[in-house]
């Protein structure tokens, strides 16, 4: 299984090259859409919010990627790259913050603001050095720290003393992208037509699924949790 990148394809006189990777990227970015946009009645919950906007962030980094890393590449030239990638570390960035708030009450209170100044200089430090580096290895290394010693471990915690449905479901979010780096790393290709990186897209549409029914399912829970609240509070 030998990664080759997808053939450039003509429609008309327009050049596209890698095909499939750009629109798996778009399949991507569809299903962050809709785990965005139907997951509103999140706005009052500051911790599945920031979630929320993982899921808006990370889908502008594939769109991005789609046409700007892969598809017209040749037009945009190599540093256009660094618009997606900063879009990914905002992205990152937001599912971390989202941890820490909706992890509060699971945690030592005198730890809550120390944990989030250090999370807002990590964010500084990544966002600054993808730009002066200027190498995807950065949003690699902020990536898995992010997701693995931020999401992980805080979700974890808490899901260990409230089986939150969140916590759980970003569980295995994290670990069906776990996934789809290892497809990536160990270049795993099934053709020309469908490399190493489509099928890591397709991959990461799996587990963005799970990240937003952890989200929805925290948001109905919440909404009928308040609704007998109300009910009972008018009896």
């Amino acid at each position: 299984m030998t990664p080759f990148q997808n053939p450039t394809i003509y429609i008309g006189g327009l050049r596209i090259d890698e095909p499939i990777t750009a629109a798996t990227n778009l399949l991507f970015v569809g299903i962050c859409l809709i785990a965005f946009l139907n997951t509103k009645e999140q706005k009052q919950f500051i911790g599945p919010n920031l979630y929320r906007w993982f899921f808006l962030a990370i889908g502008l980094s594939a769109f991005i990627a789609a046409f700007i890393g892969h598809g017209f590449l040749y037009y945009f030239g190599f540093k256009a790259k660094i618009y997606g990638w900063e879009a990914n570390v905002l992205g990152v960035a937001f599912a971390q913050t989202a941890a820490i708030y909706h992890t509060k009450p699971s945690i030592k209170q005198s730890l809550f603001k120390p944990l989030l100044i250090l999370n807002y200089i990590q964010i500084a430090c990544a966002i600054i050095l993808t730009y002066t580096i200027f190498s995807f290895l950065v949003v690699e290394i902020h990536a898995a720290m992010s997701l693995l010693f931020i999401v992980c471990v805080l979700e974890g915690i808490h899901y260990k003393k409230t089986k939150s449905e969140l916590s759980k479901y970003m569980l295995i979010g994290v670990g069906v992208t776990i996934l789809a780096v290892l497809v990536h790393l160990f270049k795993l290709a099934l053709s020309v037509w469908f490399n190493h990186l489509d099928l890591s897209h397709i991959v990461l549409c799996g587990s963005m699924y799970y990240f937003y029914k952890g989200v929805k399912l925290y948001s109905t829970k919440q909404s009928i949790n308040h609704d007998n609240t109300s009910s009972a509070q008018k009896s």
